[in-house]
């Protein structure tokens, strides 16, 4: 690929807006987890999503070892916590940000996520730098109110609803 071409991609992503996920497991009684705004639904039937994860995180192993994830999807006010997940804290010290609670098969998700979706592992592929993970929806929660924290330009960002829908 031209470097041309790949600057003009980063640009024209940058305008995809996407809700900031934070991505959790767990593998031998150790939490792991990292931000992610590479997550979207693959089908309904059954339910299931694909996470896109770098082979160079160090999340990624974790991942590709665990049997199942959660995709805690932030709300606004939530910043902190995508930053610790984010690189800003390390290990186990990522969990200080938020109330953490553990699934009844010990995957970590966020109390007060917008949602959290809890899957079983799938399938994975690879695909250049990038380990494509598919997941099957196992359970849900979700909070009332609907106000996703999204990632944009580079930026945190937050929903306004349009009158009369688009």
């Amino acid at each position: 690929m031209n470097s041309e071409l790949g600057s003009d991609f980063k640009l024209a992503m940058r305008r995809l807006t996407s809700t900031v996920t934070v991505l959790t497991c767990s593998v031998a009684g150790q939490r792991f987890g990292m931000t992610a705004t590479a997550v979207t639904s693959v089908c309904a039937e059954p339910p299931s999503l694909l996470v896109c994860v770098n082979r160079s995180a160090s999340f990624h192993s974790p991942m590709a070892d665990a049997k199942g994830f959660c995709v805690n999807l932030l709300k606004v006010g939530q910043q902190n916590v995508s930053a610790a997940f984010g690189g800003k804290k390390k290990g186990d010290e990522k969990f200080t940000e938020g109330v953490w609670l553990s699934s009844v098969d010990d995957i970590p998700y966020l109390a007060d996520a917008q949602a959290n979706i809890f899957c079983s592992a799938s399938e994975n592929f690879s695909f250049e730098t990038h380990t494509i993970f598919v997941g099957r929806v196992e359970s849900l929660l979700m909070a009332d109110e609907i106000s996703p924290l999204l990632y944009q330009d580079g930026g945190f960002a937050r929903a306004l609803s349009l009158a009369g829908g688009a």
